[in-house]
C-alpha cells in the first residue's frame, strides 16, 4: 500500500489535517482492496457470461473494471474527483446489474456496500445522498413496475406487492447502515480527539509537578501533599490514556506510523506509571501505611522471573547480566511477601544494570543461615562514592544531582528497597568493589508472620 501512497502523491498531506486526512487514506485502501477483488472476480464473471451468452453483464462489468483502473493509477485525478468517479462507476454498476438480474443478482448488494463506503470516506451526509441516489432509482422501478411504464426482465420474477416490501426493506437497511457506520467513524473520532486532549492536560500536569517538586523538596510536610496530588491527578489520566491506545491499536494496523506513535505513547505511559507507583510506595512507607502481606511462594520462581524480565534491558545495552542460585528445590518453599521481595530485587538490579556501561552484573542468591536468605547484587558500573553510602537510601537522593550528564532517576528505588527490606526482617547494605562498580547485599527472613509495619 504504501507504493500506491507515495504513487498518488498522499504524503505530501498532512496528518494535522484531522479527520479528512484519515478519510483520504482510508479511500485508498478501499480503493485498492476493491481494485483486487475486482480483478479476481472479474476473469470468472466474464468467462461465465461468456459461456451464457450474456453480452450484457461482459460490457457492464467491463466497463466498470476500465473505470476502476483509470481511477487507480490516474495520478492526475485530485482525490475528490476520484472519490466521484469511483462511487459513480460502483452506482452505474449496480443499478444495471439490479436491472438485468434482478435482486437475484449482486446488484442489490452492490448498492449496500457502496452506500458503506461512501459513509467511510465521505460521511454521513454523502452517505445520505447516496440512499436517496438509491431510493430514486428503486422508485422509478417501482413507478414503471406500477404503471407499466416500461419493462425490466426483474418485473416478471416477483409480484407486484412482494417487489414493493423487498425495495422498501432495501431502502431501510441502507438507512439503518449509514447511520451506523457514521456513528462509529464519530466515535473514533471523538476517542482520537480525547486521546490529543489527554496528552496535552498530561504535558502540563507534569510540567506543574516538577516545578511543585523544586519547590517542596526542601520541606517534609509539602512534600508529602505534592505526592499524594501528583500520584491522583497523573495516575487517573495516565490509565484513560494507555486505555485509548489498546483501542487504537486496533485500527490502522497497516500504518506503520500511526502504530509507531501510539506505541510511543504506550512506551511512555507505562514509564511514568512506574515512577507514579514508586511515588505513592515511598509516601505509604514514610507514613506508616505499608503493610506486609505473608504468603507461602517459590522463591526460586521469583529471582527466575525477575531475572527473566531484566535480561532483555541487559542484552540491549550488551553487558553480561549473570544468575547464580545457591538455593535448591526443597530451601525454594518460604513464608514472606512475594510482592515486596520483588520490588527489592527489581530495583536493586534495575539499578545495576542501568549505572553499568561495560563489564556485567552478577545476582547471586543463597541461605546465610537456617531462616535467612541472603541476595547479593555485584555490577561493574560507574560506582558510589564511601562517603555517599548512608546517603543514598534516603528517598529523592542522587549522588550527582548537578551533572547534566548523569543517569536519568528519580531517586526513590533504593529507599523502598531499604524500607521493605527491612520489613521483610532482613537487612540492606553496600560495598565498593575493588577494580569498578558497587556490591549490594540484602537479607530476608523466610519464616515472617503477618502483621502491620
Amino acid at each position: 500500500m504504501q507504493w500506491y501512497v507515495n504513487y498518488s502523491g498522499f504524503t505530501k498531506r498532512n496528518r494535522a489535517e484531522g479527520l479528512p486526512y484519515f478519510r483520504d487514506k482510508l479511500f485508498i485502501s478501499i480503493q485498492l482492496l476493491t481494485l483486487l477483488l475486482g480483478l479476481f472476480s472479474y476473469i470468472p464473471s466474464a468467462y461465465i457470461a461468456i459461456f451464457r451468452n450474456d453480452w450484457f453483464v461482459l460490457i457492464i462489468n467491463s466497463i466498470a473494471m476500465t473505470t476502476l483502473l483509470f481511477t487507480v493509477f490516474n495520478n492526475q485525478i485530485s482525490f475528490k474527483a476520484k472519490k466521484r468517479i469511483f462511487s459513480t462507476n460502483l452506482f452505474l454498476l449496480s443499478f444495471a446489474l439490479l436491472t438485468h438480474l434482478g435482486f437475484k443478482g449482486n446488484g442489490s448488494v452492490l448498492i449496500y456496500m457502496i452506500t458503506i463506503m461512501i459513509t467511510l470516506y465521505n460521511g454521513r451526509s454523502a452517505g445520505l445522498r447516496a440512499v436517496s441516489l438509491a431510493s430514486l432509482f428503486y422508485a422509478i422501478m417501482f413507478l414503471g413496475f406500477y404503471y407499466e411504464l416500461f419493462y425490466l426482465p426483474i418485473f416478471d420474477q416477483y409480484e407486484f406487492e412482494i417487489f414493493a416490501i423487498i425495495i422498501v426493506n432495501n431502502i431501510l437497511f441502507n438507512l439503518i447502515i449509514v447511520f451506523s457506520v457514521s456513528f462509529l467513524i464519530h466515535q473514533l473520532h471523538s476517542a482520537l480527539i480525547t486521546e490529543n486532549k489527554l496528552q496535552q492536560k498530561l504535558v502540563i500536569k507534569h510540567n506543574n509537578a516538577v516545578l511543585a517538586k523544586k519547590r517542596a523538596e526542601n520541606s517534609d510536610r509539602l512534600k508529602s501533599a505534592f505526592l499524594a496530588n501528583v500520584s491522583h491527578e497523573i495516575g487517573t489520566p495516565m490509565y484513560g490514556i494507555l486505555g485509548c491506545t489498546d483501542f487504537l491499536k486496533e485500527y490502522n494496523k497497516d500504518d506503520r506510523e500511526y502504530q509507531e506513535y501510539v506505541d510511543l505513547v504506550e512506551e511512555n505511559g507505562n514509564q511514568l506509571l512506574e515512577i507514579i507507583s514508586d511515588i505513592v510506595n515511598i509516601s505509604k512507607v514514610e507514613s506508616g501505611l505499608t503493610r506486609i502481606t505473608v504468603t507461602t511462594f517459590n522463591v526460586n520462581d521469583v529471582i527466575d522471573k525477575v531475572y527473566a524480565t531484566l535480561t532483555p534491558k541487559a542484552e540491549q545495552k550488551k553487558i553480561i547480566f549473570t544468575k547464580n542460585n545457591l538455593i535448591t528445590i526443597h530451601e525454594a518453599i518460604i513464608h514472606s511477601d512475594k510482592e515486596k521481595l520483588t520490588e527489592v530485587l527489581k530495583h536493586l538490579l534495575k539499578n545495576a544494570i542501568k549505572y553499568t556501561q561495560k563489564g556485567g552484573v552478577d545476582l547471586k542468591c543463597f541461605y546465610k543461615n537456617k531462616n535467612t536468605i541472603e541476595f547479593e547484587i555485584k555490577d561493574t558500573g560507574i560506582g558510589i562514592p564511601q562517603d555517599k553510602f548512608e546517603a543514598i537510601f534516603e528517598a529523592f537522593y542522587q549522588v550527582d544531582t548537578d551533572h547534566r550528564n548523569a543517569l536519568h532517576g528519580s531517586g526513590i528505588g533504593l529507599a523502598i528497597a531499604k524500607a521493605y527490606t527491612e520489613m521483610l526482617g532482613g537487612k540492606i547494605s553496600l560495598k565498593k568493589n575493588e577494580k569498578s562498580g558497587t556490591t549490594f547485599t540484602f537479607t530476608i527472613h523466610t519464616q515472617l508472620q503477618n502483621k502491620t509495619e
